[in-house]
């Protein structure tokens, strides 16, 4: 078999893969303890926030994502979020402690690691999930806040539990 045979069938047992949305684990992820003790004190601040400001009590449970989409569909629906720019430092604090709240009702009920994480040549605070999906908790509820409820938390929380799609 020639090389250039080789190369040909190995892209070719790849694309089932890459067809189906699964991603494998990559070497873009460096566990932090800081970043795991940040994501702890920016949750607290969620449910605090959540609490004081919506009287929504949040308790970590995967059932509290539901809450958390509920006060993001709030936010987003607030003049004062959704026609800030993605660069206003209210909505980038919004987006990091509630990106902290999932990320760590996920690491406490599914397990997963927090660290940097690099996606697209970009690296973030983020985590590992136990299965080696690697996500941008912030980014995701930026893009909620900002753009709605095609960006729903709860459903997108639901399908990172659900893990890659499988053929």
């Amino acid at each position: 078999m020639t090389a250039s045979r080789r190369r040909l069938l190995a892209l070719l047992a790849a694309l089932p893969l890459a067809a189906a949305g699964a991603r494998a684990a990559t070497p873009d992820f460096v566990a932090d303890p800081a970043v795991a003790d940040a994501a702890k004190a920016s949750a607290a601040e969620a449910v605090k926030v959540a609490q004081d400001a919506y009287k929504i009590k949040l308790d970590y449970s995967e059932a509290s994502i539901d809450d958390v989409e509920h006060i993001l569909d709030m936010a987003h629906l607030s003049r004062a979020l959704a026609s800030a720019s993605s660069n206003d430092p209210r909505l980038a604090h919004a987006a990091e402690i509630f990106g902290a709240y999932l990320g760590e009702v996920y690491r406490r009920n599914r397990g997963a690691i927090w660290g940097q994480v690099t996606l697209n040549g970009n690296t973030y605070p983020g985590f590992r999930t136990d299965s080696g999906i690697d996500v941008w908790a912030t980014g995701r509820v930026m893009n909620r806040i900002v753009d709605g409820p095609d960006n729903n938390i709860a459903e997108y929380y639901r399908k990172l539990v659900s893990g890659p799609a499988k053929d």
